[in-house]
């Protein structure tokens, strides 16, 4: 382990600890968790807040604590919430002092949420050059700044904190020399915090406006910080020690989510061996869909940031549950976790491409992309033979022996129609595996990749249920492709930050969204709770879930030692339970 990384997770650690000694009101490692933020945003939005709300800033800490104030205007006191947030930092960067900025401007936005303090946090090694640099950020902008020693039980406050309001107060009182404040009456320089907030929102507008900054977007975080925390927890993986590297860089640096996501499976690819290199395919070519795909009736949604999402919550499982996977499963998780979507461009760009001529040409069979005559000679059929030969091995009763073509002739003619016709992205993409293996890394082949690449080619809802009537599933058991199982499991449940975008609603993704609630593996027991903080169980999106948790519900069957349940949670509290029992399952 690092010492980067070790005095990441030990700092943390110690702010927590630290904030409830305090008795703070509220703790979390991002404000997507804080309950008290969200009343505070809907309080914002009563006296007519109209702008977005992130919750998903990328925060190491958040600390919430309340003082009783009384109102000048009325007598009366009130609660106000004043919140820390805590930002660890074991070097200068480019763009450290420009967000930090912005995120305290940001969220002073909002109308009750004035008392916002950002502490920058270093560890009591870091190099003196380092400090002195954050320090000197932190005195011009009134950030604090503390230096930990986990063995001691309170900071080294370098710098006080300040919230935005009283750093443009001070301003005000003890101006910069090339200020001329003589010009104003003591009067307002004693009122200063109370004028400046009362002007505040031109300023806010015209910086807007100047900077072109859009919160929906400006320091944009997507992936769950609870699920990031799950990698520090990994005992068992082979490559849980380069992972939690890759983890700790991002979280210090908090960089772009999409580079992130791209350049961990390429360096877990390349720790892993793997003999082929990661392919970024979709990274590249997902960001043209949500302008040619989306609409108002049907947005598109991430596919990108969601395979990593899934990656990360199947791993904390698999190793919690190590005993109970194959050997080599933390690479067959990897290889099939990275790639399940990664065709989904393709398929789509068929469809649209068929569309387009029959709408602006009225040719219905133009723009389809021919894969029939590439069959054979593509090698296509030779990657479909291992495809199949392992989906018998694994459900239908063992290796295929003899001329196979002829006795699996249904199950042929099956993948033939969805490669050539249909074009899903789960048998393009499984192919699209088997045939880099064949090519770079056949020794992998049986081993890593063919099982990979049935659980791609399966884990869609619409080729498991489609499958000729000779080689219908009735349910997929864990004992008999517990891979593929995962996968459906997760894919099923990673429904938490995956962006969408039409072409007109504004505000809708943020409605929608979901939250990972928890995910527990006590004994043989994974448990996964998601829920939304805006959905009732009436509403369509929430009813939607529940259909697709439902029919996973009835074709996943786990071990009866075993237990895997995932908990759907609407705004209310009102839960549904759904557990992985098979075809037995009552709804």
């Amino acid at each position: 382990m690092s010492n980067t990384e070790t005095h990441y997770n030990e700092i943390i650690k110690w702010l927590e600890a630290y904030c409830e000694k305090h008795k703070a009101v509220e703790t979390n490692r991002g404000l997507e968790y804080s309950t008290e933020f969200r009343k505070d945003v809907e309080k914002a939005k009563e006296v007519g807040t109209e702008f977005f709300i992130d919750p998903m800033l990328p925060i190491d800490l958040v600390m919430v604590s309340r003082t009783r104030e009384q109102a000048h205007e009325t007598g009366e006191y009130r609660i106000i919430n004043h919140y820390t947030l805590f930002w660890i930092v074991s070097s200068v960067y480019p763009s450290l002092e420009k967000r930090l900025q912005f995120y305290r401007f940001y969220l002073s936005r909002i109308f009750m949420l004035r008392a916002v303090q950002i502490i920058m946090v270093v560890p009591v090694t870091i190099r003196r050059e380092s400090e002195m640099l954050l320090r000197k950020i932190a005195e011009e902008n009134a950030f604090g700044l503390w230096r930990i020693e986990t063995s001691k039980e309170e900071p080294e406050e370098l710098c006080t904190p300040k919230d935005y309001g009283q750093h443009v107060e001070d301003i005000f009182k003890n101006p910069p020399a090339y200020m001329d404040m003589e010009c104003f009456d003591p009067s307002i320089t004693e009122k200063a915090k109370e004028i400046t907030l009362f002007f505040d929102w031109p300023v806010r507008e015209a910086v807007e406006a100047l900077a072109g900054v859009d919160p929906r977007e400006a320091g944009k975080r997507y992936i769950e910080r609870r699920i990031l925390d799950f990698v520090f927890k990994l005992q068992n993986v082979s490559y849980s020690h380069k992972l939690k590297e890759l983890v700790t860089e991002h979280l210090i640096h908090k960089g772009s989510d999409y580079e992130f996501v791209s350049q961990t499976f390429s360096a877990l690819w390349t720790e892993c061996k793997l003999g082929v290199d990661y392919p970024d395919f979709l990274k590249v070519y997902e960001p043209p869909l949500y302008n040619i795909f989306a609409t108002q009736e049907k947005p598109y949604r991430d596919h990108y940031l969601h395979q990593f999402q899934v990656f990360l919550l199947g791993l904390y499982i698999v190793d919690q549950l190590y005993d109970r996977f194959p050997s080599n499963i933390d690479k067959q998780w990897l290889i099939t976790s990275s790639l399940h979507d990664m065709a989904y461009p393709l398929e789509l760009y068929d469809k649209w491409a068929k569309d387009f001529f029959k709408e602006s040409l009225g040719i219905p069979e133009m723009g389809e992309l021919d894969i029939r005559s590439h069959f054979v000679d593509k090698s296509l059929l030779s990657s479909l033979g291992f495809l199949i030969n392992g989906m018998c091995k694994a459900h239908f009763g063992g290796e295929l022996q003899g001329n196979w073509l002829y006795k699996e002739e249904a199950l042929v003619k099956f993948f033939y129609k969805e490669i050539t016709q249909v074009k899903h992205h789960c048998i393009l993409g499984s192919l699209h595996l088997i045939k880099q293996a064949q090519q770079y890394s056949p020794n992998l082949l049986g081993d890593l990749f063919v099982p990979s690449a049935l659980a791609i080619a399966l884990h869609h809802e619409v080729v498991w249920r489609e499958l000729p009537p000779e080689h219908k599933l009735e349910s997929l058991k864990f004992s008999s492709d517990p891979l593929a199982f995962l996968l459906m499991f997760c894919d099923c449940v990673q429904e938490w930050g995956r962006p969408k975008a039409d072409r007109e609603s504004v505000g809708e993704e943020e409605a929608e969204r979901f939250i990972l609630d928890q995910c527990e593996v006590q004994g043989l027991k994974c448990l996964v709770t998601i829920k939304t903080p805006y959905l009732s169980t009436t509403d369509k999106r929430f009813e939607n879930k529940e259909t697709e948790l439902k029919n996973l519900e009835r074709f996943l069957e786990a071990p009866s030692d075993m237990e895997f349940k995932i908990t759907l949670t609407d705004k209310l509290g009102r839960k549904r339970e759904y557990s992985m029992t098979g075809p037995g399952t009552q709804c």
